[in-house]
């Protein structure tokens, strides 16, 4: 049969997990000739590159695909850092991203503490004027216990408040540093050690000894809090000044950048020639397509590539490319995107000038034959807070897109329907369950719930981020679980150093992600290649759907009487014309149509239940288009 070398296909958005999926989609692209691509954030760029490979499928598409992994493991030395390299910041934000690259630092995997990147990058984030008070605050905190000690510590003490300042002393000591006995370096511990020492040094007295505990704890919480307010006044005056001018984000995806000395000790991999996301991603799809120009959703031909952005602006979801009509502003998108992308696009000016620079004209964005497929990719990736969001305009007014992630993670319902002619695939994300060590799991096809995902709460952070989790993806799993659905759609697991915001995983890791996608795809290929099961999948639709039209059936046959009547009676206002190609002179044009479908599927009600249906009974109801 045809439609069975034919399938969909939807990718889940993960940031860094997205090396999963080259192997993954080279895998069943051997038996399967892809027709609808969906995905959102991380997945929308595997979504992108797939919809890619198969239009150059005859060039060698999905060898070029799978040739990603290699470019991503291949490297030595820097070369070894290509995925984080690609996250490039500019000059007004590389202050900030030091801070973000020093907290990803691990002696394991990139040889480098974290307390001493976050050091300097903590250094350069703020002016002279701040480091002149932070290092006197400094000065202070080493020399307070030894001026202390030596000039202003009286000589002699009552006993018992030698022994009380001296045990009080002592357990404040205990409290502040044992909390961080695993996570304080060495060279934390000479900080610490180096004013207590001294101090102690000069101290002549026992009581003396204890007061000079007493005053390094007071100077180290005035440190501290000096410390708080400095860079927290310095966050808050730069995010007034500047978040809208960085787009909300510290990687525009584009430009020109060259780690400098600082950035490389907060971090920062030392720049091997890649370039910056955006770029990267636009010469990867032309590279994958065989196109000498920007590739566009109209040399995609009748493969359908769709991806998810959130408005966060109108706090809803769009499908990209659109149907409505939208303007962008030439130094906006030139921001976020190649320049020579910005000048393909070449839309015919509006009369309108952009609100974030008024000097610059509004053009109309493209149809969707020739919009190009980055700008889409682009749009669904901006990772809050780390890439930048994509501005447009509509109706003299700027709307911001971020992450599709944020409405809809895993978008699988796209090319769904009541009775699909071929499934659509999912490839999807998760953590290790709890005793489970299976790296890949493809659920049955049924209405099983074993290997539901579940999440140990075991401490209050875990207790907010399974929150967030809930927040955010609560109705892409309901909807994986369904039967259905969730014995097409293969899980790979990551633990917690793999994938997701893991800039920094060595070309081992990558390697180890990308080979359990093609296990996945390796098991989604070989299970749908058996007609049985393909058969089995089509069998579960056909039965949930005819259950639904049943249901539909007896709301009909109740309500057949008020809806007839009401056809009888109703007459169609005037703002209502519209809905039709000729204006209606008496009524609904279409009443007699209406009754006799309301008639026919009234007869689809039966009195008993209905045999031969999983468990689960989803709704059939009117949703609002993305």
């Amino acid at each position: 049969m045809e439609y069975d070398r034919y399938c969909d296909l939807t990718m889940r958005g993960g940031t860094t997990s997205g090396v999963v999926y080259p192997l993954a989609v080279a895998s069943l692209a051997r038996h399967y000739e892809f027709k609808q691509i969906g995905g959102a954030s991380a997945g929308a760029i595997a979504a992108g590159f797939t919809a890619a490979a198969e239009r150059g499928r005859a060039s060698g598409g999905f060898e070029k695909l799978a040739a990603l992994i290699d470019w991503f493991t291949s490297g030595s030395g820097a070369e070894r850092w290509r995925l984080a390299q690609l996250f490039q910041p500019t000059d007004k934000t590389r202050a900030l991203y030091r801070i973000v690259v020093a907290t990803m630092q691990k002696r394991e995997t990139t040889g480098r503490s974290v307390i001493s990147c976050l050091f300097f990058a903590l250094l350069g984030a703020v002016g002279m004027r701040a480091k002149t008070v932070l290092a006197l605050m400094a000065l202070l905190w080493l020399g307070g216990p030894v001026l202390w000690s030596a000039w202003l510590a009286p000589k002699v003490y009552p006993a018992w408040l030698t022994t009380v300042v001296l045990l009080l002393a002592l357990a404040c000591v205990v409290l502040v540093l044992w909390p961080l006995r695993g996570s304080l370096p060495w060279i934390g511990w000479v900080f610490v050690a180096v004013p207590l020492v001294l101090g102690l040094a000069f101290s002549r007295h026992y009581a003396t000894a204890a007061v000079v505990l007493l005053v390094w704890l007071v100077l180290t919480l005035a440190a501290v809090s000096a410390l708080t307010i400095t860079y927290g006044y310095a966050m808050q005056r730069y995010l007034r000044n500047n978040a809208r001018s960085i787009h909300f984000g510290l990687i525009p995806g584009t430009g020109d950048f060259t780690p400098s000395w600082l950035d490389r000790l907060a971090g920062v991999p030392k720049s091997t020639g890649v370039p910056p996301l955006a770029d990267w991603i636009a010469d990867r799809l032309d590279e994958l397509a065989g196109t000498e120009h920007a590739l566009t959703f109209g040399d995609l031909g009748d493969i359908n590539l769709v991806l998810m952005t959130t408005d966060l602006s109108e706090g809803r979801p769009h499908r990209l490319p659109f149907k409505e009509s939208w303007q962008y502003c030439e130094e906006c998108l030139a921001y976020v995107l190649p320049r020579r992308v910005v000048e393909q696009m070449n839309g015919a000016e509006s009369r309108a000038n952009c609100p974030l620079h008024e000097h610059m004209p509004l053009r109309e964005l493209p149809s969707r034959e020739l919009l190009p497929v980055v700008v889409a990719v682009r749009m669904s990736l901006s990772f809050p807070g780390l890439i930048a969001a994509v501005p447009l305009c509509r109706d003299g007014r700027v709307h911001w897109f971020s992450d599709g992630g944020i409405t809809s993670n895993f978008p699988i319902h796209f090319f769904d329907s009541l009775l699909p002619r071929w499934p659509t695939f999912g490839l999807s994300l998760q953590p290790y369950p709890n005793g489970d060590t299976a790296e890949v799991w493809l659920p049955e096809q049924d209405a099983s719930t074993k290997g539901t995902r579940y999440a140990s709460l075991t401490s209050m952070p875990r207790f907010l981020l399974s929150i967030l989790d809930t927040f955010l993806d609560w109705r892409d799993t309901m909807q994986s679980a369904l039967p259905g659905y969730r014995g097409r759609i293969a899980h790979v697991r990551q633990a917690e150093d793999e994938g997701g915001t893991n800039l920094f995983m060595p070309p081992a890791t990558i390697r180890r992600l990308a080979l359990r996608g093609q296990r996945a795809g390796d098991l989604l290929r070989e299970r749908f290649q058996q007609q049985q099961n393909t058969d089995r999948y089509r069998w579960i639709r056909l039965r949930m759907a005819v259950r639904e039209y049943q249901e539909l059936g007896v709301q009909a046959e109740d309500r057949e009487a008020m809806y007839s009547e009401l056809l009888e009676r109703f007459e169609i206002p005037e703002e209502l014309h519209e809905w039709f190609r000729t204006p209606p002179a008496d009524g609904d044009p279409y009443r007699e149509e209406i009754e006799v479908a309301l008639d026919h599927v009234g007869r689809l009600k039966d009195d008993g239940p209905f045999d031969g249906v999983p468990p689960v009974d989803p709704d059939l109801r009117l949703t609002p288009p993305e």
